[in-house]
């Protein structure tokens, strides 16, 4: 069962970018899982009892019951399964290593918990879609601000909320291009495209800056995390000015809860468009009224796979003039050995129970890639990277 959800895990976070969440209709509605930091369900127990038993009763409860989780298609079954696997090994490690995944655990099981309380209160667990962006910015997954601010983890149901569960579609899915005088939604998304696939995405940076090495420094780090097994994605290199202005847009919009501060954001929105001198011709304000407005935004933001954005990004990110790119790779190797285009060779020891195996939450694999690969991780940003190397 685990191997097959691994296989789910390959299929789809080799195409997380790709991946979008919500009804393509503008008028449908979010679908929630309600989350807090209360045990409803499971039994947290004693120390001795341990997650591994949280773990199993929760798969027990779930039995055949799946469930879809950052790529993953996940049963109760799978979970009992992993709860008994190499019993003698640290659990955090076993976990890491068999869903290929940088898992807070204890945070995936209060997760859990609210699960199983919708599921006795009527959802159907297969109509759970938890994507790898949303598991990340709800702190099931670790966020960067449990790695580089320690002081403010991510938290998962802090404060008690909502987590969005629409089922995400592939990008053949959506919708045409937006036509000019459409409002906010996913059929945003196919307009202003980045370069599809990762040769193209390479030939645009070398195409753009011929001068420079970034596509070969970022095309050998990837050969080499692959050859030990690493699950890589390149997700952007050259982006459209016009497409991080609705990156922004959407995620701006999305957090607006009222009338009023709709209003407001349509009318700043709009006023950048026209200083930018972007012109891009989207009608921020939906015809069907504000929730509608930022339902619509919800669904674009989800989409573009946006976790964050801000206006200064917006304005000035590096993708725009191909000094940066957007990488991810996940289950690195207990022992990984990289050799830099400048010739130095190290082997890194990745056993440790705590480490996330994740190049971007990594901390010492980071340091020695910005030295010695000449790129400088954004670690606000989790996936994005910039070239270091001065422009010529």
């Amino acid at each position: 069962m685990i191997r097959k959800a691994f296989l789910g895990l390959l299929c789809w976070n080799l195409m997380a970018s790709a991946l979008v969440a919500g009804a393509a209709e503008a008028k449908s509605q979010a679908i929630v899982l309600a989350t807090n930091r209360n045990w409803d369900m499971l039994r947290p127990g004693d120390k001795a009892r341990g997650q591994r038993a949280m773990l199993a009763e929760a798969g027990r409860r779930l039995g055949p019951a799946r469930f879809h989780f950052a790529g993953l298609d996940l049963s109760g079954e799978d979970l009992v399964a992993l709860a008994e696997k190499d019993p003698a090994e640290p659990f955090l490690r076993v976990v890491r290593e068999s869903l290929r995944l940088p898992l807070d655990l204890g945070d995936f099981l209060l997760f859990l918990d609210d699960l199983l309380l919708a599921t006795e209160r009527g959802l159907s667990p297969q109509s759970v879609w938890v994507s790898f962006g949303r598991a990340r910015i709800s702190g099931i997954l670790l966020h960067p601000h449990d790695v580089f601010w320690k002081n403010r983890p991510r938290l998962y149901g802090q404060p008690a909320g909502e987590l969005n569960i629409d089922r995400p579609k592939l990008m053949a899915d959506l919708p045409a291009p937006a036509k000019d005088g459409d409002p906010p939604g996913p059929h945003w998304y196919s307009r202003y495209l980045n370069p599809q696939g990762e040769p193209a995405m390479l030939a645009a940076l070398e195409k753009m800056r011929p001068a420079s090495s970034l596509a070969t420094r970022v095309r050998s780090l990837m050969e080499q995390l692959r050859a030990q097994g690493c699950v890589v994605d390149l997700h952007t290199t050259v982006r459209h000015r016009e497409r991080g202005y609705l990156m922004w847009g959407s995620y701006l919009l999305s957090q607006q809860k009222s009338r009023s501060a709709v209003r407001r954001t349509v009318r700043k929105l709009e006023r950048v468009n026209r200083k930018w001198k972007l012109l891009v011709p989207i009608r921020w304000r939906h015809p069907d009224g504000w929730r509608a407005t930022v339902e619509a935004a919800r669904q674009m933001k989800d989409t573009f796979g946006v976790g964050y954005a801000s206006r200064r990004g917006a304005m000035r990110s590096r993708h725009y003039d191909g000094e940066a790119v957007d990488l991810t790779a996940m289950g690195l190797p207990r022992r990984l050995t990289l050799k830099a285009p400048d010739g130095s060779e190290k082997s890194f020891d990745l056993s440790a129970p705590s480490e996330s195996r994740d190049l971007n939450l990594s901390p010492h694999l980071i340091r020695w890639l910005e030295r010695h690969f000449q790129l400088e991780k954004i670690k606000s940003d989790y996936p994005h990277w910039n070239d270091a190397v001065p422009a010529q």
